[in-house]
């Protein structure tokens, strides 16, 4: 690929309520976009199988969040959690996996980092220390990385409008890494992408961010329903185009992100400590 070209990424997140729940609608995203982001497919480890076998001309990375769960005997009560990355199979020579964990999966593409994740909701008993500790996961997780770009989404469980410590704590991360949050992006009169019809509940609560040098180049960002999606959520798609996508990475960004690791640690932990005396 020329220095010059660039190329067009399509990537959308979907909570599928369950595989059962979602499974029609999610070969349907994966046969249309580049980049698919998968949380709550309630898939134990034996049965993750049942995603790598979903769509033919896709690579998929998957974790589940029943592990523990599972080795302590039987599982009693409903299945939960689990997230999964998508990727073509024409991506697939420029693509590996950085971090597979019950919350996030970090998967690498060219220059290109994607990062999904599946953040605690109102119910999770210490609810920010778990975020902190997640979100501090993933920094160190790409700390010595060498990309240019960063695709951040996934179920956030929080709509980042709003005055809290949980969306503080979210802002706080994006900062640190550099990512600006495309939820503007979305026309104004349709945003909701978690809705219960029995109570008419509704909420933006899954999000993209971009790093900040790539918020110019997102072509559109839209909310996507479909008949055939049994999930309480919505897919949401972004559409971006990345300069040079195919290179491999040629710089290190180490020192400058382990100096932002330690602000972001320093800080959290800080609030952290506001919030629970």
């Amino acid at each position: 690929m020329a220095e010059s070209e660039t190329h067009s990424l399509s990537v959308s997140t979907y909570n599928l309520n369950g595989l059962n729940q979602g499974r029609w609608l999610l070969e349907l995203l994966c046969s249309k976009n580049d980049c698919v982001f998968v949380q709550e497919h309630w898939l134990a480890p034996f049965d993750l199988h049942c995603l790598y076998d979903l769509c033919d001309d896709t690579i998929c990375f998957a974790s589940s969040a029943m592990d523990t769960a599972i080795s302590r005997g039987c599982l009693h009560g409903r299945p939960f959690g689990g997230v999964a990355i998508f990727v073509k199979k024409s991506l697939g020579g420029i693509t590996r996996l950085v971090k597979s964990s019950s919350r996030y999966i970090i998967v690498q593409v060219g220059q290109v980092i994607l990062i999904n994740v599946y953040l605690p909701s109102v119910g999770t008993t210490n609810r920010v220390e778990e975020l902190i500790d997640c979100l501090t996961s993933i920094i160190n997780d790409v700390v010595d990385l060498q990309y240019s770009f960063v695709i951040f989404g996934g179920d956030m469980n929080t709509d980042l409008s709003g005055d809290t410590e949980v969306c503080a704590v979210v802002q706080n991360f994006a900062e640190e890494l550099g990512l600006k949050f495309v939820t503007d992006k979305l026309p104004t009169d349709d945003r909701t992408t978690y809705r219960v019809e029995t109570t008419g509940a509704e909420s933006t609560i899954d999000h993209f961010a971009v790093t900040q040098s790539l918020y110019t180049s997102v072509q559109g960002v839209k909310v996507f329903d479909s008949g055939i999606n049994l999930s309480d959520h919505c897919p949401l798609i972004l559409n971006v185009n990345l300069p040079g996508i195919m290179k491999l990475p040629t710089h290190a960004k180490g020192s400058e992100k382990h100096r932002e690791h330690n602000l972001f640690i320093a800080g959290t932990w800080a609030m952290l400590c506001s919030i629970t005396n």
